[in-house]
């Protein structure tokens, strides 16, 4: 990580410096925005998102929200991966505006296991499951979900210090040559209570879980999903393992008897 320049270290983590926007937009419920080039594919993505119980349930989580306004694109711009953020609060706190933003390529790209050990072990279906197409896209597209879940069981307040605090620490550590004993940069560990990689690193794995749920709720439709919740547990096992409780509890709740 230290070797890497400030371009490559964003792109790995996900982090980036930003102003975080608290104005509300006007409407409620979801606002897909796709340029018509990506339409048939997002409809794709979308489509097999849907066809799980878990999948619905979230969709209409958002859908039917008079007070929350998620909205989602597609952006020509990146690739493999996808991004939450433009979180909007109220003065209460309360989220209540989020936009997802999903790459062209969703359904290509598998990521390391280390942070994303979920997305990853589709990359171990066998070549007779799709895992190269709308599965992976919708998989990614689970994951982002997760997050605007999480974030909103956040208080605003809480978030939107962990973001300022977080995004000065990067601004610092990539301009005083990667020190991480810098003085500025201990001060700020100090005052979020732990490193800000482990705060990213637990929001991801909030994202994997709610990726993870998905899976499950799908695994009814298939027994190669089965082995796939397998393969889950052995990354999670090998590179995740001070997050395996809350894989395993989604395994005792919503895992099929067969699959386990």
């Amino acid at each position: 990580m230290l070797s890497v320049n400030a371009a490559v270290f964003e792109d790995r983590f996900g982090i980036s410096v930003n102003t975080v926007n608290t104005s509300a937009d006007s409407g409620s419920g979801i606002k897909e925005n796709i340029p018509a080039e990506f339409l048939d594919r997002y409809v794709k993505w979308k489509t097999e998102l849907l066809s799980t119980d878990f999948g619905r349930s979230q969709w209409e989580l958002y859908s039917n929200n008079d007070h929350f306004l998620l909205k989602i694109t597609v952006d020509s711009d990146r690739k493999f991966g996808a991004s939450t953020g433009d979180f909007k609060w109220n003065d209460k706190g309360e989220l209540i505006g989020a936009t997802i933003t999903l790459g062209k390529n969703l359904d290509k790209g598998f990521p390391d296991p280390v942070y994303y050990p979920v997305m990853n072990s589709l990359s171990l279906l066998p070549d007779s499951v799709e895992a190269k197409g709308s599965l992976l896209a919708s998989t990614k597209f689970a994951h982002e979900l997760g997050h605007v879940d999480l974030t909103s069981r956040i208080d605003g307040k809480t978030i939107q210090q962990q973001d300022k605090l977080m995004n000065a620490y990067y601004k610092i550590f990539l301009s005083n040559g990667y020190n991480t004993n810098d003085p500025r940069l201990t001060s700020l560990v100090a005052t979020l209570g732990r490193q800000p990689i482990e705060i990213w690193e637990d929001r991801e794995y909030w994202g994997e879980a709610n990726a993870m749920r998905f899976l499950a709720s799908r695994s009814k439709k298939g027994s190669s999903i089965c082995s796939l919740l397998g393969n889950i547990m052995r990354n999670v096992d090998t590179y995740a393992k001070s997050y395996e409780d809350r894989f395993d509890q989604i395994v005792e709740s919503s895992v099929p008897n067969g699959c386990r």
